[in-house]
């Protein structure tokens, strides 16, 4: 669309304004928003600059209201170029003459006040469907999403972008890196752990009603006590060797299914097999143990458990007590476990992520406690962390600077209606102790968490009952330091971590009912489908 021209807004102009106006219709709408933008900015700091030492002079003055004419001109040519912004209050000047603002921070006493509101703590919108029925799958079938509905989640979810873009901009969340040093040298490993192998490295497979479910490595931990004739023993394996269904892959949800019934059988190096009978399985920690008669060539490995290396933050949809290392295992030797050059098990390999496995300290930990008790509680706080000692460098120079704190845990997710979501810990502060214990890792987390249920069972409590705990927090946003007593849940179950939802609703209905691509396409018009 072509520019308008010079007279309609403003009347006349000398000759050297007109010629100036001539030559700009000349060129490209894109040139002109770019020019008349450098043009803009330099005549206000010039105009401030007048404003300061004397009043304008009359060349100034028209020279203004070309700049406002011109400003006209763009504003009618294309409305795409306006974007929002906040009217700030300038309340002086710095020593370069440029504008200085008002800020406005909220009461801190608003951070003692755990608000239920969708905005405090962070909760995300999301579109609830109504379903109508199922089809022949038994797949259930919703009804479509109406135009408004969904717009208006488009606009609550940008709000709930930027309130999240707003946390990570917290020093112990902004740039958050997770790094593992690669070493070469692991790769000599398998040549030890094939020599391994063949004392005490075993392989399962599992099925249902004869139809083949999993298939896994496992290693021979100790004997059945109940076997006096040490015909018996007990393999350590992963329990995804029963897991029957998994929906999601983040584990802190918990939707993991598991077939306790499954019948599995024991494979031998000499190709012989035994059929396994399931001791125990614990949803947390993805352990299972079997029992099974045993080769007399079978050997106790040795445990190497202070694992030092290969540490580094899991993601968001991992546990915490996953250690790594470099590559992969395949499918078939998850369960099975990682050795070092001396021989000594490190760990057991999972199934959750490249390169994790369960470190030795953990593993012996949850054998010792099944070995006594019988099962294997551990208290629940709900919290998603990481450590702080993971991040790379800069990060952590920052919380440093930012904070004051070098160590601790960094809490990453708060889960919905838990006892820490209703003590005020939010998403970005740190938890520094346990119990007056400092906390440097998310394993030495896991150890104290065990401690504790050790300590528990051991004064003859009920494992399914509950435990007080302190927490030592930092509140990054207000940097100041509180210790929080909860109660926490102690159970064999898998910890369960779920961010807030809350459900968004059209503020009016409509008469059609459309896809939502369609809606993101712009290829439906409110206006005309409105009620």
């Amino acid at each position: 669309m072509p520019l308008p021209t010079a007279e309609e807004g403003s009347g006349s102009r000398s000759s050297r304004s007109s010629a100036r106006r001539r030559r700009r219709r000349s060129e490209s709408l894109e040139q002109r928003r770019r020019y008349m933008t450098g043009e803009m900015v330099w005549m206000v700091k010039k105009i401030r600059t007048c404003e300061e030492a004397a009043q304008p002079s009359d060349a100034e003055i028209a020279r203004k209201e070309e700049v406002d004419q011109a400003t006209d001109e763009l504003e009618a040519t294309s409305s795409a170029l306006c974007a929002p912004h906040i009217r700030q209050e300038v309340v002086g000047h710095d020593s370069n003459a440029v504008e200085v603002y008002s800020e406005t921070f909220r009461n801190e006493a608003e951070e003692d006040v755990v608000s239920s509101a969708p905005s405090s703590p962070l909760c995300e919108p999301r579109i609830q469907q109504e379903v109508i029925g199922h089809d022949s799958n038994g797949v259930e079938i919703c009804k479509a999403i109406d135009i408004e509905t969904f717009r208006a989640y488009r606009q609550f979810e940008a709000k709930f972008d930027e309130k999240l873009a707003r946390k990570m901009k917290l020093p112990t969340l902004d740039g958050c890196i997770s790094s593992s040093p690669a070493d070469a040298e692991l790769h000599h490993g398998r040549q030890y752990a094939t020599k391994a192998a063949r004392s005490f490295v075993l392989a399962l497979s599992s099925s249902i009603g004869g139809k083949p479910l999993k298939q896994c490595s496992g290693f021979f931990i100790g004997w059945d006590e109940s076997d006096k004739n040490h015909e018996t023993g007990l393999i350590l394996t992963s329990a995804h060797l029963i897991c029957s269904k998994q929906p999601s892959l983040d584990s802190w949800l918990c939707e993991d299914e598991y077939a306790p019934d499954a019948e599995v059988i024991v494979h031998f190096p000499d190709r012989t097999t035994s059929k396994g009978k399931l001791c125990y399985y614990q949803k947390h920690y993805n352990i299972a143990l079997f029992s099974t008669k045993v080769k007399p060539s079978l050997q106790l490995p040795v445990f190497n458990d202070n694992v030092n290396c290969g540490q580094k933050n899991p993601c968001t949809f991992e546990r915490h007590h996953f250690m790594y290392t470099y590559g992969a295992a395949p499918e078939c030797g998850i369960g099975g476990p990682i050795v070092d050059f001396s021989e000594a098990i490190l760990g057991m390999s999972t199934p959750d992520s490249e390169g994790s496995f369960v470190p030795s300290s953990i593993l012996l930990k949850c054998f010792h406690l099944w070995r006594k008790h019988g099962r294997i509680p551990r208290p629940h706080l709900q919290l998603k962390l990481s450590a702080i000692q993971y991040l790379d460098e800069a990060h952590i120079e920052r919380i440093s600077l930012d904070c004051g704190i070098d160590d601790g845990l960094i809490v990453k997710e708060v889960s919905n209606g838990s006892m820490a979501e209703k003590n005020g810990i939010r998403v970005g502060d740190v938890v520094e102790s346990l119990d007056g214990n400092c906390i440097t890792s998310l394993v030495e987390l896991e150890i104290m968490l065990l401690d504790l249920s050790q300590q528990h069972l051991e004064r003859g409590s009920n494992s399914d009952s509950k435990i007080d705990v302190e927490l030592g927090i930092f509140r990054t946003r207000r940097r100041k330091r509180r210790t929080i007593k909860m109660t926490l849940k102690l159970t064999e179950e898998g910890e369960e971590v779920v961010r807030g939802y809350y459900t968004v609703t059209a503020p009016k209905a409509i008469s059609s009912w459309v896809p939502p691509e369609k809606v993101d396409q712009g290829q439906i018009d409110i206006r005309a489908n409105s009620a």
